[in-house]
């Protein structure tokens, strides 16, 4: 199996939609325009993952100055800033299928030097309990638990200093 990664096009809007309902609960799930908005605003963060031709696998993101990340609004890129210091992964979303095959550690693997080249200084996110050791492992810190309320969950804020 060959994973390509390349950027999103707004022609993925439907297939990563689908994709986003299969890997989160409804209530954690991007809508539809949350993904458009982000694909058509920073594509330049926004990383996909085929095999076959098919969408397997997405990250996208924001970037901003802040170090607060929990500003539900910021998930439909208000208040991002392309030349902010800080890219913030909104969503790592691997299909249930290829799960468990070393997919989502290659698109985190990716975007890092994505993040480096774009000249960002950290890498933040949230994640539930239970992949705080997964995102560990990939060298990220845990700041602690987050503010976030987020469709009803306990989120921990996690950061990648570049």
């Amino acid at each position: 199996m060959e994973l390509k990664i390349r950027n999103g096009r707004m022609e993925d809007l439907e297939e990563c939609f689908i994709l986003e309902g299969k890997t989160f609960p409804e209530s954690e799930a991007a809508s539809k325009e949350n993904i458009r908005i982000r694909l058509s605003e920073f594509p330049e963060g926004f990383i996909v993952g085929e095999v076959d031709g098919k969408i397997v696998a997405h990250i996208n993101s924001g970037a901003t100055d802040k170090d607060d990340i929990t500003d539900e609004e910021f998930k439909s890129l208000i208040g991002h800033d392309s030349n902010g210091r800080n890219i913030v992964i909104f969503s790592v979303a691997v299909d249930p299928e290829y799960q468990r095959q070393g997919i989502a550690s290659k698109m985190m693997r990716e975007f890092i030097e994505v993040s480096k080249k774009l000249k960002k200084k950290n890498i933040l996110l949230l994640c539930k309990e239970n992949l705080i050791g997964v995102y560990e492992g990939m060298g990220y810190e845990k700041r602690g638990i987050s503010a976030s309320t987020h469709g009803g969950a306990v989120w921990y804020e996690m950061a990648y200093s570049l």
